[in-house]
């Protein structure tokens, strides 16, 4: 299943992991990554951030639907 907020994490895993996708491939070289403590917080920073911005929208727009 495919929607916007898995691909806004697999952007950002993308960016700061270097994990392509999310789908086991069953080969262990392919779906297993070491990644260092500071690439986990750093992909952690950017979700929560996304999730502000989204979180803001939302209630910008259900404001605007009130008015």
């Amino acid at each position: 299943m495919r929607d916007e907020r898995l691909e806004l994490l697999l952007a950002i895993s993308r960016r700061t992991l270097g994990i392509e996708r999310f789908e086991l491939t069953g080969k262990q070289t392919a779906d297993w990554h070491l990644v260092s403590a500071e690439d986990i917080g750093h992909a952690l920073e950017s979700a929560y951030d996304a999730g502000l911005i989204v979180g803001r929208r939302v209630g910008r727009d259900e404001c605007m639907e009130e008015s």
